[in-house]
């Protein structure tokens, strides 16, 4: 009969500490009250991410970049940054279409192609070679994603 009685008592106490543990214990009124509970669920860092950054022009961003990578003088940079411009709508619209990836691809393609002949217009024949390596690249990173 002990046994019978410490086992009873024993899940009593048990049971009791489950039921406060789903409710909060005596300490918190049911469920959090209507209130967030104390345990920080937050994943990294709690500030807001804010971009104070004005965003940048993709022609001048390619700009930059070619001009890093091929040493563009001025007028190569000028021209580049106008042929990115003068495409940049067309560009634009093709992405907004509803039509099949595969035919955006191939419009934006056409365009790409174009500010390409325009770009190496203005290019030395090391300049061409070395922009023909980087665009390679770019496709076969493309490709990868």
């Amino acid at each position: 009969m002990t046994k019978l009685f410490y086992i009873s008592v024993l899940f009593l106490m048990f049971g009791i500490t489950d039921g406060y543990s789903q409710y909060g214990g005596a300490y918190n009124n049911g469920y959090n009250n209507g209130r967030r509970s104390n345990i920080d669920r937050s994943i990294g860092n709690d500030a807001p991410r804010t971009n104070k950054e004005k965003p940048q022009d993709y022609a001048t961003v390619y700009t930059d970049y070619l001009t890093k990578e091929l040493k563009l003088d001025g007028l190569q940079q000028a021209v580049v940054k106008s042929a990115v411009n003068d495409n940049k709508d067309a560009l634009e619209e093709i992405y907004k279409m509803d039509i099949a990836y595969v035919e955006k691809r191939d419009k934006a393609q056409a365009i790409n192609d174009k500010i390409a002949s325009k770009i190496k217009k203005v290019l030395s024949k090391e300049q061409i070679e070395k922009f023909d390596k980087l665009k390679e690249d770019a496709e076969k990173k493309a490709m990868k994603n």
